[in-house]
């Protein structure tokens, strides 16, 4: 059923908005998003399903794995969202692919949801966090997108890594990516926005600071021109405090996002 024949409700199109955000969302997540109850943010998403705008994955096996169902838009639901956000087709080209992600695709945009949503608690009232979806289409960013970007209120500005389960050469790379951009295209607002990484657990969070204190010892760097900063997966979704973050320049001592 399209979208010409169905009246979607404010909260539909607001679930389908978000899924252009996340391109895949459990119930869970969706209702952590949008400080909801699971049982309606499901009534929301089973509405979609309904409807024919969003298919939803549930495999035998994810019972026995603890793993949730997840939900993603489909051909006629991104043609829905094109027209909702009233946005060139080139902008949600990419997720005309929803059904042919593979498996670590799908659990890494989950996994950024669910740093979206810690991230939101740690972060100042009225900040605003873009995913890579809605970033794709600035100019300002390397070619390889951050998974997230925030903006403060003040002014300020971040780009959140999220590095699961990757080698470390990869990891290195990616941040190598991002520090010859900053100086090789800067950023419009001159002060080029603090750069976050968000690892699988502690050693490789020290592990990475070592590397690139070092490594912005031997460029040049001194503190202050430049913010490279990290933490754990589960620092960032289970702490119950702001000063998650370890800077490269000074490693030992915990601080805030913008600290």
């Amino acid at each position: 059923m399209s979208e010409d024949k169905v009246k979607l409700t404010a909260w539909q199109q607001r679930v389908l908005k978000h899924l252009f955000k996340f391109r895949f969302l459990s119930t869970q997540l969706l209702a952590d998003i949008l400080g909801i109850s699971r049982r309606g943010a499901y009534q929301v998403l089973e509405s979609l399903v309904s409807n024919g705008l969003v298919d939803k994955v549930y495999e035998k096996d994810y019972r026995y794995a603890k793993k949730p169902a997840y939900y993603y838009l489909n051909k006629q639901g991104v043609t829905s969202v094109r027209k909702l956000l009233d946005v060139k087709e080139s902008v949600v080209h990419t997720l005309y692919n929803n059904p042919k992600a593979p498996e670590e695709f799908i659990s890494h945009c989950l996994a950024v949801a669910a740093y979206y949503v810690a991230t939101v608690r740690l972060s100042p009232p009225e900040t605003n966090i873009f995913t890579k979806t809605e970033i794709n289409k600035l100019t300002q960013f390397p070619k390889n997108r951050p998974d997230l970007y925030i903006q403060a209120p003040d002014g300020k500005e971040a780009v959140i890594v999220v590095a699961d389960n990757q080698p470390k050469y990869m990891i290195q790379k990616r941040l190598d990516e991002i520090i010859d951009h900053s100086e090789d295209e800067g950023w419009p607002s001159g002060e080029y926005p603090h750069i976050y990484f968000i690892l699988k657990d502690d050693h490789a969070v020290h592990s990475f600071l070592y590397i690139t204190n070092k490594k912005l010892e031997d460029i040049g760097f001194d503190e202050g021109e430049i913010h490279i900063l990290a933490t754990s997966f589960k620092d960032i979704k289970e702490g119950t405090g702001k000063r998650i973050w370890l800077n490269a320049f000074s490693p030992k001592t915990p601080t805030s996002l913008f600290k």
